[in-house]
């Protein structure tokens, strides 16, 4: 049996992959999915109040809509659904558009299926068979089962609407050439759609049939130009079921949602792949542009039973933009990397600085000798590298570690061993060399207020607050009234200490100025009181000594753990969220913290090898899950959504043991780890991993 015979995925899908040049890498994660469900998925299907469905009608178009439970499920009750094994499910209800849209809705036709939770970031897809078609519902028989990464879902509380006022009639409805004008401006303010495609094939290979995914982005990043839609492709999976379902046969169908007036669009026509359209390199965040031309469409008034406002935009759309003629819209409380679509800018690298051994400056000005374009302390810089080997340009975003332009703008990098982009930085780039960049953009700035400000920050975290402080300045400077400023920064040793004459010289002219540096592993000449000031980690009880608990607007930024247990800490003791703002680099979100769960005892250093590989190195704390740990030791391995959602990168541990900081929504099986989430666990001084 040759490799793509032994794929789960089809011939067009791996064709996008190797396109894309990460066949042999989701080659590794593929056994994510399954040929029937993992117990975890049944119990999460039957537990949902509504799906989404991928059918195609009797010309072979893809239609994608919402599959609820009658109308005595309007309280909210789930449970619609059974799964009586693990490779079927069973629904109580019936789709409602099938003879307004003629759908080929019979037993044979094949089904895709998206189970999605939208205030918990949860989903998970299956793609069946109708096995069976009754007067009160239909069963299903699964052909593959997979988990999805939460990536670009929006946080929503759905509320049903009680009574009939939502039933879900369609008589008055009509499906109509192109998309009708009301539609329009629904679509344009959306932040959420949800996509069907099909296999040109659909025979009894599981691997051909039809899709059901999720779409998820900033209000306006979907474009209407007559009745061609064009929407982003952000990083996602790498699984590329959609794009290789376009490349294969092209039909697909659109549901757009209005959660907050319950009416909805659904559209059907045919998408292409737009590899090397012209936005791809002006909308923050878009690996290709994907069009499609509408053929016919519905739209639905009050349809949904459900209504629910936006609570937060997904963090993963942080450093993603919208359309030019579109302006952004901020909705999140905390500050989080969220840019505007920005303007190309063609700068050269004029200085690079070595501030640490794995650290560098790097001083970019306008090659054309114009203005920079000016920017907030906090914000960061998008940039373009373009590296031999790559066919598209590598974007990545970098904090601006400078408080004012000054002609030109300063990112402060970390050199990762793993890090294609900040390697070829320190290695390759040269001074003289061009790089593309947007406009600076962001939100992690500091409030406008008269409160007292703490930056908190660990290793290369610093960036950030350097320039805030610079900005905080230069505003006193200019007549400002100054603020009382704490600056705690918790690094290594002087080795490690970034930026360190330059906070002395500040903290020596402005005595509102207080630093506190805590070392935690200091070297032998590492003296208290001329760089540093404690040492060992930053706690609460550490915080609770330096300053008075008042009126403070705290700013944090490092690590996923650092961030995770200083922001605990500080609403454990009463500080209020709305004024702990953050740049947080993590998965998911940080706010994503339960205080009544104990906290897990994780080891403060841990030999960790991977035995297939033969790569052993020591890991702390700051190296982040055994995934993080991998991919910086060159290791591949297996993962999917990197938050313990679909169990893709469930690897055997055949020596120690792991825990993790907060649940998981998938639980490993005995001697097994989520490396996504795992990390060694206190009192495993070796862990060996099988890969």
């Amino acid at each position: 049996m040759t490799q793509q015979e032994n794929s789960p995925f089809h011939a067009a899908e791996i064709a996008v992959q190797k396109r894309l040049g990460v066949a042999d890498q989701v080659a590794q994660y593929s056994g994510g999915i399954r040929k029937a469900m993992p117990m975890q998925h049944r119990e999460f299907f039957c537990e949902l109040p509504f799906v989404i469905l991928g059918l195609v009608d009797q010309q072979g178009f893809p239609w994608c809509m919402p599959l609820f439970p009658g109308a005595a499920a309007l309280s909210g009750h789930s449970g619609f659904i059974t799964s009586p094994t693990d490779t079927r499910l069973e629904l109580q209800a019936l789709p409602v558009l099938t003879r307004l849209l003629n759908l080929d809705f019979a037993p044979g036709q094949k089904v895709g299926m998206l189970g999605i939770q939208l205030h918990t970031r949860r989903r998970n897809r299956m793609n069946g068979v109708i096995a069976e078609v009754t007067a009160t519902g239909f069963g299903i028989d699964v052909e593959l089962s997979f988990g999805n990464c939460p990536k670009y879902i929006q946080t929503r509380e759905l509320r049903w609407i009680k009574g009939e006022s939502a039933a879900l009639s369609v008589d008055s409805a009509a499906v109509v050439v192109g998309i009708a004008e009301q539609a329009k401006t629904l679509i344009t303010q959306s932040d959420t759609f949800f996509i069907a495609s099909r296999s040109k094939l659909m025979d009894s290979d599981p691997r051909h049939g039809v899709d059901a995914s999720h779409r998820g982005g900033k209000p306006g990043f979907v474009k209407v130009e007559g009745d061609t839609l064009l929407f982003p492709d952000f990083s996602g999976n790498r699984f590329f079921n959609t794009l290789g379902n376009i490349e294969s046969d092209g039909r697909v169908g659109l549901f757009f949602p209005d959660f907050s007036t319950g009416n909805v669009l659904l559209a059907a026509g045919r998408a292409e792949v737009l590899w090397d359209h012209p936005s791809v390199h002006e909308f923050e965040g878009a690996q290709r542009i994907i069009a499609v031309t509408v053929e016919t469409s519905t739209y639905l008034e009050q349809f949904l039973p459900v209504t629910g406002e936006l609570q937060e935009l997904s963090p993963a759309l942080d450093g993603t933009g919208v359309w030019k003629d579109r302006k952004p819209s901020a909705t999140r409380t905390s500050a989080t990397r969220t840019s505007t679509t920005s303007t190309t800018q063609t700068l050269k690298l004029v200085e690079k600085r070595r501030e640490s051994d794995r650290v560098t400056s790097f001083y970019l000005a306008p090659d054309n000798g114009e203005t920079i374009k000016d920017y907030i302390p906090g914000q960061f810089l998008p940039i373009e590298v373009r590296l031999p080997g790559h066919k598209q340009p590598l974007k990545r975003h970098y904090t601006l570690s400078s408080g004012r332009a000054d002609g030109r703008y300063r990112i402060t990098v970390k050199r990762e061993e793993n890090g294609v982009v900040s390697k070829a930085l320190h290695d390759q780039v040269q001074v003289g060399d061009v790089i593309h960049s947007g406009a600076p953009a962001g939100q992690f700035t500091l409030k406008q207020n008269d409160h007292a400000v703490v930056l908190i920050s660990a290793g290369v975290g610093i960036t950030p607050m350097i320039a805030m402080l610079e900005g905080l300045i230069h505003e006193v400077n200019q007549g400002a009234t100054a603020r009382p400023v704490w600056f705690i920064h918790a690094t290594q040793n002087s080795q490690t200490h970034l930026f360190a004459d330059e906070l002395a010289q500040l903290a020596a002219q402005h005595d509102w100025l207080h630093l506190h540096t805590i070392y935690s592993r200091p070297l032998r000449q590492d003296r208290i009181n001329k760089y540093h000031d404690s040492e060992g980690h930053l706690s609460i009880e550490l915080l609770k000594r330096i300053l008075p608990f008042d009126h403070y607007d705290f700013n944090l930024c490092g690590s996923e753990g650092f961030m995770r247990s200083i922001y605990k800490a500080l609403v454990s003791t009463g500080v209020q969220k709305a004024n702990i703002y953050y740049e947080f680099f993590g998965e998911g979100s940080i706010e994503e913290i339960n205080p009544s769960i104990p906290s897990i005892n994780i080891a403060t250093k841990a030999q960790v090898s991977f035995s297939q590989s033969r790569v052993s190195d020591e890991w702390s704390p700051d190296d982040g899950s055994l995934l993080a740990f991998a991919e910086k030791l060159g290791v591949t391995a297996p993962f999917s959504c990197r938050s313990g959602y679909c169990g893709a990168c469930m690897t055997p541990i055949k020596k120690g043991s792991v825990a993790y900081q907060t649940p998981t929504s998938f639980s490993a099986e005995a001697g097994h780890a989520l490396l996504c989430c795992a990390k060694p666990a206190e009192g495993s001084a070796e862990v060996v991993i099988d890969i």
